[in-house]
């Protein structure tokens, strides 16, 4: 009797902590990703007051302080909503990164073109899924921004077009 009512208990346990653990995991995860996005935030924000200071030194010159990108996916609900977050913050920061070079040059002697041709095409593969970059709008200002849709693709490039591909 008493070893039936030990092996109840011990049930009762398990499954218990099996409900928690799936109850408690996805808001976890999304905890994380949250942190996550906040740190990136935070490190850009650094990034653009340096270059807001050093802008300030040479306050006669319109120059490149920040660049913001904006990622819409074209995803449906085939990718769970916790990966598109995901997939979204990758997305802005290798992009970020792309175009980081841009940080402190001259509005007025920069290439305009040159943005859209970094990112335009490109393939970046996020936790195996690949996205296809595609550039809707650039505004290049002190505050330059990109405007970028993500296409999830099912199928790989054809030969001799293939876009440039980047792991992640």
């Amino acid at each position: 009797m008493k070893l039936r009512l030990l092996a109840a208990l011990l049930v009762g346990m398990l499954a218990g902590g099996a409900l928690i653990n799936v109850l408690l995991g996805e808001q976890v995860d999304r905890l994380t990703l949250e942190s996550s996005a906040l740190l990136d935030k935070l490190a850009s924000t650094e990034k653009e007051l340096q270059q807001v200071k050093a802008s300030l030194a040479n306050r006669q010159m319109r120059s490149i302080t920040a660049v913001e990108v904006h990622v819409t996916l074209t995803a449906g609900k085939e990718i769970p909503e916790l990966d598109q977050a995901k997939a979204r913050l990758v997305v802005e920061n290798k992009v970020r990164d792309w175009l980081h070079p841009l940080l402190g040059q001259e509005v007025d002697r920069l290439d305009h073109l040159l943005i859209p041709r970094v990112v335009d095409r490109r393939i970046i593969n996020v936790d195996g899924r690949r996205y296809a970059l595609k550039v809707i709008l650039v505004v290049v200002a002190e505050r330059t921004v990109i405007y970028l849709e993500a296409v999830p693709q099912k199928t790989s490039a054809a030969p001799g077009n293939a876009p440039v591909e980047q792991e992640l």
